[in-house]
Protein backbone atom coordinates (compact mmCIF):
# COMPACT_ATOMS: atom_id res chain seq x y z
CA UNK A 1 0.00 0.00 0.00
CA UNK A 2 1.31 3.17 -1.04
CA UNK A 3 0.94 6.80 -0.12
CA UNK A 4 0.23 8.98 -2.99
CA UNK A 5 -0.96 12.67 -3.97
CA UNK A 6 -3.65 13.32 -6.70
CA UNK A 7 -3.69 16.83 -7.78
CA UNK A 8 -6.71 19.05 -8.84
CA UNK A 9 -5.24 23.16 -9.30
CA UNK A 10 -3.08 23.91 -6.38
CA UNK A 11 -5.02 21.57 -3.94
CA UNK A 12 -3.20 18.11 -3.78
CA UNK A 13 -5.21 15.25 -2.14
CA UNK A 14 -3.64 12.17 -0.04
CA UNK A 15 -4.32 9.04 -1.17
CA UNK A 16 -3.52 5.18 -0.73
CA UNK A 17 -2.88 3.16 -3.94
CA UNK A 18 -2.67 -0.35 -4.48
CA UNK A 19 -2.88 -3.19 -7.07
CA UNK A 20 -2.29 -3.73 -10.87
CA UNK A 21 -4.92 -3.53 -12.91
CA UNK A 22 -8.26 -1.90 -14.25
CA UNK A 23 -8.34 1.00 -12.25
CA UNK A 24 -10.74 1.90 -9.27
CA UNK A 25 -11.50 5.17 -7.84
CA UNK A 26 -13.24 4.39 -4.21
CA UNK A 27 -14.69 7.37 -2.62
CA UNK A 28 -15.00 7.68 1.19
CA UNK A 29 -18.00 9.69 3.24
CA UNK A 30 -18.42 11.26 6.58
CA UNK A 31 -17.17 11.00 9.76
CA UNK A 32 -14.86 9.08 7.75
CA UNK A 33 -11.12 8.62 6.10
CA UNK A 34 -9.59 7.44 2.79
CA UNK A 35 -7.08 5.58 5.07
CA UNK A 36 -10.30 3.10 5.69
CA UNK A 37 -10.63 2.09 2.07
CA UNK A 38 -7.33 -0.17 3.01
CA UNK A 39 -8.96 -3.60 3.69
CA UNK A 40 -11.19 -3.20 1.08
CA UNK A 41 -8.24 -2.08 -1.49
CA UNK A 42 -6.23 -5.05 -0.29
CA UNK A 43 -9.12 -7.06 -1.74
CA UNK A 44 -9.88 -5.90 -4.78
CA UNK A 45 -6.23 -5.47 -5.65
CA UNK A 46 -5.86 -9.51 -5.10
CA UNK A 47 -8.67 -9.56 -7.64
CA UNK A 48 -6.80 -7.89 -10.14
CA UNK A 49 -7.51 -4.24 -9.92
CA UNK A 50 -5.35 -1.16 -9.32
CA UNK A 51 -7.13 0.45 -6.61
CA UNK A 52 -6.74 4.13 -5.29
CA UNK A 53 -8.70 6.07 -2.62
CA UNK A 54 -8.38 9.77 -2.16
CA UNK A 55 -9.22 12.08 0.49
CA UNK A 56 -12.17 13.92 -0.38
CA UNK A 57 -12.33 18.15 -0.85
CA UNK A 58 -11.52 19.35 2.54
CA UNK A 59 -10.24 16.05 4.58
CA UNK A 60 -6.39 16.98 4.87
CA UNK A 61 -4.77 20.74 5.18
CA UNK A 62 -3.64 20.13 1.49
CA UNK A 63 -6.90 19.92 0.26
CA UNK A 64 -8.49 22.80 1.49
CA UNK A 65 -10.09 25.58 -1.09
CA UNK A 66 -9.07 28.87 -0.66
CA UNK A 67 -12.57 29.75 -1.69
CA UNK A 68 -14.52 27.35 0.93
CA UNK A 69 -15.94 25.49 -2.18
CA UNK A 70 -17.41 22.15 -0.33
CA UNK A 71 -19.90 22.34 -3.05
CA UNK A 72 -20.98 18.93 -4.72
CA UNK A 73 -19.99 20.30 -8.63
CA UNK A 74 -16.69 20.69 -7.47
CA UNK A 75 -16.58 17.53 -5.38
CA UNK A 76 -17.38 15.92 -9.41
CA UNK A 77 -14.94 17.84 -10.59
CA UNK A 78 -12.40 16.36 -8.44
CA UNK A 79 -13.31 12.77 -9.45
CA UNK A 80 -13.03 13.39 -13.02
CA UNK A 81 -9.56 15.16 -12.88
CA UNK A 82 -8.59 11.99 -11.13
CA UNK A 83 -9.90 9.50 -13.32
CA UNK A 84 -8.39 11.22 -15.90
CA UNK A 85 -4.56 10.96 -13.68
CA UNK A 86 -5.77 7.27 -14.21
CA UNK A 87 -6.31 7.22 -18.09
CA UNK A 88 -9.80 8.57 -18.78
CA UNK A 89 -11.95 5.62 -17.38
CA UNK A 90 -12.42 3.86 -14.65
CA UNK A 91 -14.39 2.08 -12.06
CA UNK A 92 -15.89 4.04 -9.39
CA UNK A 93 -17.01 3.00 -5.39
CA UNK A 94 -18.34 5.67 -2.97
CA UNK A 95 -19.71 5.23 0.24
CA UNK A 96 -21.56 8.11 2.21
CA UNK A 97 -20.63 11.34 0.35
CA UNK A 98 -18.61 9.08 -1.75
CA UNK A 99 -21.48 7.60 -2.79
CA UNK A 100 -23.66 11.05 -3.50
CA UNK A 101 -20.60 12.80 -5.80
CA UNK A 102 -20.71 9.10 -7.80
CA UNK A 103 -24.35 9.04 -8.48
CA UNK A 104 -23.70 12.78 -10.00
CA UNK A 105 -20.65 11.93 -11.60
CA UNK A 106 -22.13 8.63 -13.31
CA UNK A 107 -25.23 10.44 -14.20
CA UNK A 108 -23.58 13.90 -16.13
CA UNK A 109 -20.39 12.09 -17.17
CA UNK A 110 -21.17 8.50 -17.57
CA UNK A 111 -18.37 7.92 -20.36
CA UNK A 112 -15.86 8.23 -17.50
CA UNK A 113 -16.96 5.22 -15.57
CA UNK A 114 -17.36 1.73 -16.04
CA UNK A 115 -19.10 0.60 -13.33
CA UNK A 116 -20.39 2.07 -9.94
CA UNK A 117 -20.93 0.79 -6.44
CA UNK A 118 -23.23 3.06 -4.03
CA UNK A 119 -22.68 2.11 -0.39
CA UNK A 120 -25.49 3.04 2.44
CA UNK A 121 -26.83 6.07 0.01
CA UNK A 122 -29.93 5.03 -2.04
CA UNK A 123 -30.33 6.76 -5.24
CA UNK A 124 -30.71 9.87 -5.50
CA UNK A 125 -32.89 10.71 -8.22
CA UNK A 126 -36.20 9.66 -6.85
CA UNK A 127 -35.18 10.29 -2.75
CA UNK A 128 -36.80 13.85 -1.91
CA UNK A 129 -39.93 12.36 -2.49
CA UNK A 130 -39.00 9.18 -0.73
CA UNK A 131 -38.34 10.98 2.32
CA UNK A 132 -42.11 11.86 2.68
CA UNK A 133 -42.64 8.02 2.44
CA UNK A 134 -40.14 7.37 5.27
CA UNK A 135 -40.71 9.66 8.21
CA UNK A 136 -38.16 7.90 10.17
CA UNK A 137 -36.05 9.14 8.20
CA UNK A 138 -36.52 12.80 8.95
CA UNK A 139 -35.59 12.46 12.20
CA UNK A 140 -32.47 10.25 11.10
CA UNK A 141 -31.60 13.31 8.84
CA UNK A 142 -31.89 15.59 12.01
CA UNK A 143 -28.16 15.91 12.30
CA UNK A 144 -28.02 17.61 8.81
CA UNK A 145 -30.18 20.04 9.44
CA UNK A 146 -28.31 20.72 12.96
CA UNK A 147 -24.99 21.27 10.56
CA UNK A 148 -26.25 24.75 9.05
CA UNK A 149 -25.74 26.13 12.19
CA UNK A 150 -22.58 28.10 13.21
CA UNK A 151 -20.01 26.93 15.69
CA UNK A 152 -23.05 24.72 17.71
CA UNK A 153 -22.03 21.41 15.50
CA UNK A 154 -18.04 22.02 15.38
CA UNK A 155 -18.87 22.30 19.06
CA UNK A 156 -20.79 19.21 19.64
CA UNK A 157 -18.11 17.04 17.68
CA UNK A 158 -15.30 18.65 19.24
CA UNK A 159 -16.28 17.92 22.71
CA UNK A 160 -14.06 15.50 24.63
CA UNK A 161 -11.80 14.21 21.73
CA UNK A 162 -14.17 14.70 19.08
CA UNK A 163 -16.10 12.51 21.15
CA UNK A 164 -19.40 13.69 19.34
CA UNK A 165 -17.89 11.61 15.70
CA UNK A 166 -17.57 8.76 18.50
CA UNK A 167 -21.43 9.25 18.55
CA UNK A 168 -22.47 9.27 14.78
CA UNK A 169 -20.39 5.83 14.47
CA UNK A 170 -22.08 4.43 16.88
CA UNK A 171 -25.52 5.57 16.28
CA UNK A 172 -24.77 4.74 12.73
CA UNK A 173 -23.68 1.15 13.28
CA UNK A 174 -24.83 0.05 15.96
CA UNK A 175 -24.03 -3.23 17.53
CA UNK A 176 -20.24 -2.85 16.34
CA UNK A 177 -16.83 -2.06 17.50
CA UNK A 178 -15.10 0.04 15.14
CA UNK A 179 -12.31 0.13 17.21
CA UNK A 180 -8.96 1.29 14.97
CA UNK A 181 -11.57 2.90 11.94
CA UNK A 182 -12.83 5.20 14.03
CA UNK A 183 -9.70 6.31 15.55
CA UNK A 184 -8.36 6.20 11.68
CA UNK A 185 -11.04 8.90 11.31
CA UNK A 186 -10.71 10.79 14.63
CA UNK A 187 -6.88 11.64 13.89
CA UNK A 188 -8.22 12.99 10.33
CA UNK A 189 -10.81 15.25 11.28
CA UNK A 190 -8.75 16.31 14.33
CA UNK A 191 -6.37 17.52 11.51
CA UNK A 192 -6.15 21.31 10.99
CA UNK A 193 -9.11 23.09 9.01
CA UNK A 194 -10.60 19.57 8.33
CA UNK A 195 -13.80 19.54 10.95
CA UNK A 196 -14.50 22.64 8.83
CA UNK A 197 -13.99 21.36 5.80
CA UNK A 198 -16.13 18.34 6.23
CA UNK A 199 -19.38 20.40 7.29
CA UNK A 200 -18.75 22.77 4.11
CA UNK A 201 -20.75 19.87 2.08
CA UNK A 202 -23.13 20.05 4.09
CA UNK A 203 -23.48 23.81 4.19
CA UNK A 204 -23.46 24.17 0.57
CA UNK A 205 -26.34 21.90 -0.07
CA UNK A 206 -28.60 24.44 0.98
CA UNK A 207 -26.98 27.50 -1.38
CA UNK A 208 -29.29 26.92 -4.13
CA UNK A 209 -28.94 30.16 -5.35
CA UNK A 210 -25.35 29.27 -7.04
CA UNK A 211 -25.49 28.51 -10.92
CA UNK A 212 -23.70 25.23 -9.72
CA UNK A 213 -25.66 24.28 -6.89
CA UNK A 214 -28.64 25.05 -9.60
CA UNK A 215 -26.60 22.53 -12.28
CA UNK A 216 -26.48 19.82 -9.49
CA UNK A 217 -30.11 19.73 -9.66
CA UNK A 218 -30.29 19.38 -13.00
CA UNK A 219 -28.11 16.29 -12.77
CA UNK A 220 -30.23 14.58 -10.27
CA UNK A 221 -33.11 14.09 -12.93
CA UNK A 222 -30.49 12.48 -15.53
CA UNK A 223 -30.75 8.71 -15.99
CA UNK A 224 -27.62 7.09 -14.67
CA UNK A 225 -26.18 5.26 -17.71
CA UNK A 226 -23.46 3.44 -16.13
CA UNK A 227 -23.57 0.12 -14.35
CA UNK A 228 -24.79 0.38 -11.19
CA UNK A 229 -25.16 -1.35 -7.81
CA UNK A 230 -26.35 -0.75 -4.35
CA UNK A 231 -25.16 -1.88 -1.21
CA UNK A 232 -27.20 -1.30 2.03
CA UNK A 233 -27.01 -2.44 5.67
CA UNK A 234 -30.28 -3.89 7.10
CA UNK A 235 -29.48 -1.83 10.26
CA UNK A 236 -28.17 1.21 9.03
CA UNK A 237 -28.74 4.50 11.43
CA UNK A 238 -28.02 7.39 9.21
CA UNK A 239 -30.19 6.42 5.85
CA UNK A 240 -33.04 3.86 6.54
CA UNK A 241 -32.78 0.80 4.36
CA UNK A 242 -37.13 1.45 3.75
CA UNK A 243 -35.95 3.94 1.46
CA UNK A 244 -35.04 1.58 -1.32
CA UNK A 245 -38.27 0.60 -1.81
CA UNK A 246 -39.29 4.08 -2.64
CA UNK A 247 -35.88 4.75 -4.60
CA UNK A 248 -35.65 2.00 -6.77
CA UNK A 249 -37.02 2.17 -10.47
CA UNK A 250 -34.64 0.09 -12.60
CA UNK A 251 -35.81 2.76 -15.82
CA UNK A 252 -33.29 5.34 -13.97
CA UNK A 253 -30.65 2.34 -14.71
CA UNK A 254 -30.70 1.83 -18.31
CA UNK A 255 -27.55 0.29 -18.08
CA UNK A 256 -28.49 -1.78 -15.46
CA UNK A 257 -29.05 -1.54 -11.43
CA UNK A 258 -28.16 -4.07 -9.17
CA UNK A 259 -29.01 -4.07 -5.38
CA UNK A 260 -28.34 -5.97 -2.45
CA UNK A 261 -29.55 -5.47 1.41
CA UNK A 262 -26.90 -6.51 4.15
CA UNK A 263 -27.90 -8.16 7.19
CA UNK A 264 -26.10 -7.68 10.50
CA UNK A 265 -24.45 -4.73 8.62
CA UNK A 266 -25.26 -1.00 9.35
CA UNK A 267 -23.69 2.48 7.79
CA UNK A 268 -19.99 1.30 7.76
CA UNK A 269 -21.16 -1.75 5.72
CA UNK A 270 -17.79 -2.48 4.03
CA UNK A 271 -16.12 -1.95 7.51
CA UNK A 272 -18.29 -4.07 9.37
CA UNK A 273 -18.33 -7.43 6.88
CA UNK A 274 -15.27 -6.36 4.57
CA UNK A 275 -15.08 -9.81 2.45
CA UNK A 276 -18.82 -10.07 2.23
CA UNK A 277 -18.81 -6.38 0.34
CA UNK A 278 -15.49 -7.24 -1.50
CA UNK A 279 -17.35 -10.38 -2.59
CA UNK A 280 -20.43 -8.22 -4.08
CA UNK A 281 -18.14 -4.81 -5.36
CA UNK A 282 -15.63 -7.80 -7.22
CA UNK A 283 -18.73 -9.20 -9.05
CA UNK A 284 -20.00 -5.86 -10.06
CA UNK A 285 -16.46 -5.02 -11.99
CA UNK A 286 -16.55 -7.68 -13.81
CA UNK A 287 -20.03 -6.27 -14.89
CA UNK A 288 -17.78 -3.68 -17.18
CA UNK A 289 -14.59 -3.67 -18.48
CA UNK A 290 -12.30 -0.25 -18.58
CA UNK A 291 -10.10 0.07 -21.71
CA UNK A 292 -7.26 1.65 -20.20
Amino acid sequence: MKQVELVNGHLRFPALLTGDGEPVILLHGFPDTHENWAVQMKLLADAGYTCVAPALRGYAPSCQPGSGDYSLHAAVDDLLVFANQLGGRVHLIGHDWGAAVGYLACARYPESFCTFSALAIPPLKRLPKALLKVPEQIKLSGYMQFFQLPVAPEAWLKRDGLSGVDTLWHRWSPDWDPGLYLDNARHTLGEPGVLAGALGWYRHLIRLWRKEQREVQEWLALDVRVPTQVLMGENDGCMSPKLLDHCLNNDDFPAGLYVERLEAAGHFLHLERPETVAELLIAHLKRGECLV
